[in-house]
């Protein structure tokens, strides 16, 4: 059955409400300051019928798609020749997202993304225009300590790491695992807590070995995980795909000044509404790396008229980068504010899925699409999705029964403090609060009578009483809430499993931790979610999870 768009009336909670979505993803939602988005244009669900190819030339697709169907068919991915016969067609819209190589398939939002591509485009298939969902594999990224990390909560409360860096600017997609990633894996199976678990873990290990690259890793784990819900893979690195995007990078070297005066008065308009820069550059950093033949990638930055200089040593002249740039495309890579714009400049994106924080680099990376000619898409945030075993549907069904639901849960912690206290009362607060205004307010009116020069004390004495009020109310609810400790402690158990290290649990947990739990069961519940990214989307798992923040006595608790 293809996937419906309709979005339900009452669902999860909503992630705004709960503080646990950005300020700009939050305005974006709300229809405010779109036009910092501008030429891009921020699409919901509601809006698939609207969703067209960019206006521009014809793009020839052809050779990237031969390409990309030798490359995933090595992947393993089944569905490669129909997806990039597909492609090859001009008249075939895409869809695309993406994410860093990441350990054990990266984080569960990983999934999701993946997931959430393939139903956009199976919408738009259904709706009479065909349309490929891609994913970018951004191999060429220099940050080890995001790919190399991965969270097993079965292993302990942090996260698993392959240790430092050994080589800071070297593009990770093509990098080993070495022998920490086997060693990693062997702790995460020593502590797995059944059968089932460690089975799956189990059948992943060969994706694991030291000379696995991380690239090859997390293309081949996503095709197992995913199968026929896998998008077609796009490695970052793929020389047809260099080749295709010498052009567009060549008007990014030939146009540096215009895109540097773009770029500059993108981040003067987010600092004028006080929105914090996600990027952060000095004049004449091109969002260019340049990768040496010792592999380090490093930042161009623009020397004068005519020359260039490399953050951390080298230097040459623009012509002699763009003659690299023609002779090996492979050496000249698009830093994250260009990365969007080259790759819609290959594709003819039609619809680009991004998280929050992707969202917000959005308003500065928007400016490089007219300043290089190049078609913009539509952009839509992803839905995000909670896993609720049945030992945590348990617990939340109890604390339904006290009246307190998910949103609570997830909730601000003042303010889960202050519903909780809302069960006990409390109204002897708020009448000392009335008390002490109205003996403020018969000092206001008496202190003149007796000396106006006191004005200023009377201020200082209203506003310490207030503070002091204000802080014994803290102190107040704080220990109402803490009056159940049955209670409390189902809310902490629930949250640490919802929250894990603060963070949402699909920003947190590893895929394969998450396939290692449920199976294949969870692609089919993730491919059933609605792609509203306004609310967290519940998903009921049937079978139960191993303990990631319990001990065995809670499951009673």
């Amino acid at each position: 059955m293809p996937h419906s768009f309709s979005i339900p009336a009452a669902r999860g909670p909503d992630l705004c409400a709960c503080g646990l979505l950005g300020e700009l993803p939050r305005r974006f939602l709300d229809g405010r300051d779109l036009d910092l988005l501008e030429p891009l244009r921020f699409a919901l669900p509601g809006d698939v019928d609207t969703l067209t190819a960019p206006a521009g030339p014809a793009l020839d697709r052809g050779p990237v798609a031969a390409a990309l169907r030798e490359r995933n068919e090595r992947y393993g991915h089944t569905d490669a020749a129909r997806l990039t016969e597909a492609l090859a067609d001009p008249e075939t819209l895409v869809v695309i997202t993406g994410q860093q190589c990441g350990l054990g398939a990266g984080p569960l939002f990983t999934l999701t993304k993946a997931v959430a591509c393939t139903l956009w485009a199976e919408e738009l298939t259904r709706r009479g225009r065909r349309a490929v969902p891609l994913f970018w594999m951004a191999s060429e990224d220099h940050d080890f300590a995001e790919v190399a990390r991965a969270y097993f909560p079965t292993a302990g409360p942090d996260a698993l790491t392959l240790g430092e860096d050994p080589a800071p600017l070297r593009p990770v997609g093509d990098r080993r695992l070495g022998s920490a990633a086997e060693a990693l894996l062997a702790r995460v199976l020593d502590a797995a807590p059944s059968d089932d678990y460690r089975r799956r873990i189990e059948d992943c290990r060969q994706h694991f070995g030291a000379d696995r690259c991380f690239t090859d890793s997390f293309a081949r784990l996503l095709v197992r995980f995913l199968g026929d819900r896998c998008p077609l893979l796009v490695d970052s690195q793929l020389p047809a795909l260099k080749s295709a995007s010498v052009a567009v990078q060549r008007r990014l070297i030939e146009r540096r000044e215009a895109v540097d005066r773009v770029l500059e008065a993108a981040a003067a308009e987010l600092e004028r509404r006080d929105i914090r820069l996600p990027v952060r550059s000095k004049r004449g950093e091109a969002p260019l790396f340049l990768i040496g033949s010792g592999g380090e990638r490093r930042r161009v930055v623009w020397d004068g008229a005519g020359g260039y200089r490399l953050r951390g040593g080298g230097s040459g002249t623009v012509e002699e980068l763009t003659g690299t740039l023609d002779r090996d495309p492979e050496a000249l890579s698009p830093g994250v504010l260009a990365r969007p714009a080259v790759q819609d400049a290959v594709f003819g994106t039609a619809l680009t899925i991004l998280g929050p924080g992707e969202l917000a680099y959005m308003t500065q990376a928007r400016a490089l699409y007219e300043a290089l000619d190049v078609p913009a898409p539509a952009i839509t945030l992803r839905p995000q999705v909670l896993l609720l075993g049945a030992r945590e549907r348990r617990w939340l069904t109890r604390l339904e029964a006290e009246g307190i639901d998910l949103a609570n849960v997830l909730s601000r912690p003042d303010d889960l403090e202050r519903r909780l206290a809302e069960r006990c009362e409390l109204d002897f607060i708020a009448s000392a609060r009335a008390k002490i205004d109205s003996a403020v307010g018969d000092l206001a009116a008496g202190h003149d009578s007796v000396d106006p020069s006191l004005a200023g004390a009377w201020r200082k004495t209203g506003a310490n009483l207030k503070r002091t009020l204000d802080q014994f109310e803290r102190r107040v609810v704080a220990a109402a809430a803490r009056r159940d400790d049955v209670l409390k402690g189902r809310i902490d158990r629930l949250r640490a499993h919802c929250l894990p290290n603060g963070h949402l649990q699909e920003r947190e947990f590893t895929s394969l931790h998450c396939l290692a739990s449920y199976g294949s069961e969870l692609v089919r519940r993730l491919s059933s979610i609605d792609l509203d990214p306004r609310r967290l989307q519940p998903l009921a798992m049937d079978g139960r999870p191993p303990a990631a923040t319990a001990t065995p006595d809670e499951e009673t608790a």
